[in-house]
């Protein structure tokens, strides 16, 4: 059930933030590139590295934006060998295009300062729906930091939200249902799986809390549907989800302070008996433990043109309901603390070149170790990237 977790926590922010946002008010098309260097390596067993040359283009006119992104990434994900347990190597490594998704967001006027927001994501599958299992033999686990590659197949999101503003208040209300397509589980036992589809709801606060000064809220609510594998005895349903988010910005004078922070709750869910008819029973505990997350960015000037964006990061991640002597599904949780600082050059007005990196340090608690006892595996990750752009 764990490939689950690959599919859709972190859209659902996603999707949460870009529908309560705003569309360019003036027509404009952009294009990135660039090259992305990550490596991680831990006090166990398992480091890795990947290493991405991302392409994105982007187009905005006062109520239609679309984006069309992708990525090449070589990526090598290694357990070393352990020859006191007799624990062989074990490496995974490939290099090829990631899955490229299609975005739209178009919006509508309805007049007494009501709008409409049709949003939507299309995935198409151009990258291998085998990598993102195969990459768990050395990558940092899910739950603190989502792998970069993507490969999950046909898929799709879709949204609408209805607005509302007044002078210093802005809320809306908002539905979809997000698509997902199989994966490869390379698995004979298993065969091949089809993870739920999501319908979802939000909804939006906006407040003006000065000239200076705004506050927005988000409430998101997810509803799983059944995941099925070629194996009826391994269909699930994923818990369902209910996310808080919540962002401040201060402006002061030409520098920015932004401080995001969400809580993520998650309920049980149901996996199916090991006998037909394999109908879904209760799980004794939810997949995913709760997720508190603190992500304040600082960005301000150093001269004309040049513009620093520096960041903290912590995620505390508490235990999932599962007891620990299940080692096939617990998860001990942990915390994940970061610093990242980026650099961006304005080199005329339609083109920049950006800078950026980032060190986190993941503390993985009460993680079933080889050893048979419960440990803390402790993951170090950098990364290192640039990315330049041109606007017309």
């Amino acid at each position: 059930m764990h490939l689950n977790k690959k599919c859709g926590i972190g859209m659902v922010l996603f999707l949460g933030l870009c529908l309560s946002g705003g569309l360019a008010r003036a027509d404009q098309e952009e294009l990135q590139t660039g090259y992305v260097y990550d490596f991680w390596n831990s006090n166990s067993l398992y480091h890795g590295t990947e290493q991405r040359v991302p392409l994105s283009y982007y187009f905005s006119s006062p109520d239609l934006s679309l984006s069309l992104n992708s990525a090449f990434v070589a990526g090598d994900y290694v357990q070393d060998a352990d020859s006191s347990d007799g624990i062989p190597v074990s490496q995974y490594n490939s290099s090829q295009f990631s899955d490229t998704s299609l975005g739209v967001n178009w919006g509508l006027d309805m007049g007494n300062s009501v709008r409409s927001t049709f949003s939507g994501i299309l995935n198409i599958p151009t990258g291998d729906n085998r990598w993102e299992l195969a990459e768990t033999v050395g990558a940092i686990p899910f739950i603190f930091e989502p792998s970069y590659y993507h490969g999950a197949g046909w898929g799709g999101d879709i949204f609408y939200t209805l607005s509302v503003s007044s002078p210093g208040v802005e809320y809306g209300l908002g539905g979809g249902f997000m698509s997902t397509a199989t994966y490869d589980t390379t698995l004979s036992a298993q065969g091949t799986f089809s993870p739920g589809n999501n319908a979802v709801a939000l909804a939006t606060l906006g407040l003006r809390m000065s000239v200076s000064e705004t506050w927005a809220f988000r409430y998101v609510r997810t509803f799983p549907f059944e995941s099925t594998y070629s194996n009826a005895e391994e269909d699930f349903t994923e818990d369902a989800s209910n996310i808080l988010t919540t962002q401040w910005i201060s402006q002061m004078g030409g520098d920015k302070l932004v401080i995001n922070a969400s809580y993520s709750f998650y309920g049980t869910g149901n996996t199916a008996q090991p006998t037909a008819p394999y109908s879904l029973s209760a799980d004794p505990g939810p997949y995913f433990g709760d997720k508190l997350e603190i992500h304040p960015i600082f960005g301000y000037s150093a001269g004309p043109g040049v513009v620093l964006e520096s960041g903290l990061i912590w995620d505390w991640i508490q235990p999932n309901g599962y007891p620990q002597s299940n080692t096939a599904d617990y998860e001990g949780g942990g915390n994940l603390l970061g610093a990242e600082q980026s650099i961006t050059f304005q080199l005329t007005p339609s083109t920049f070149w950006n800078l950026a990196g980032l060190y986190h340090y993941i503390a993985n608690v009460n993680v079933p170790l080889i050893s048979g006892q419960n440990g803390t595996i402790n993951y170090q990750r950098f990364t290192f990237g640039t990315n330049v752009g041109l606007k017309w």
